[in-house]
């Protein structure tokens, strides 16, 4: 399948697993929300999470589609990518596609987050794009009910 119409099928998907590599290459599952413009899919996420240490460490990813849990939907399978941390000043598109998907929800939520920026949690964007290669091996998220 075409990387964009790959990416167009994810972004339209609520929840994906987000998966980075710790430095020993262990897989760390994290269910996100996501949005994308065809192109980039879009998570925003906390500046010190771990996923986003673990990205700039390692810039390889794989996602799914999962549900709210982190648990694969039925037929879900990982395509690999590749994610860049953006600062402030490269939030537009992500806002404005997250905003387009979620909406009303996503518009009362991300200012209600600004009071959080007064004790030091600063948001970022991850954009993931997809390549053309074999995911690594992955196994499936535990999901704990």
């Amino acid at each position: 399948m075409d990387p964009h119409e790959r990416t167009a099928r994810l972004a339209r998907e609520p929840f994906l697993d987000l998966v980075s590599f710790r430095a020993d290459g262990t897989a760390a599952h994290t269910p996100v929300w996501v949005s994308g413009d065809g192109t980039h899919l879009f998570v925003s996420t906390f500046a010190h999470s771990w996923k986003v240490r673990r990205i700039l460490a390692d810039p390889r990813v794989a996602v799914a589609a999962c549900d709210g849990y982190g648990a694969l939907l039925p037929e879900a399978a990982y395509a690999a990518g590749r994610a860049t941390v953006l600062d402030r000043s490269e939030f537009r598109p992500g806002v404005r596609a997250h905003r387009a998907k979620y909406g009303r929800h996503f518009s009362l939520m991300w200012p209600a987050r600004w009071p959080l920026r007064l004790i030091g949690k600063r948001r970022v964007w991850i954009v993931v794009d997809l390549v053309e290669e074999p995911p690594p091996t992955i196994d499936p998220p535990t999901v704990r009910g």
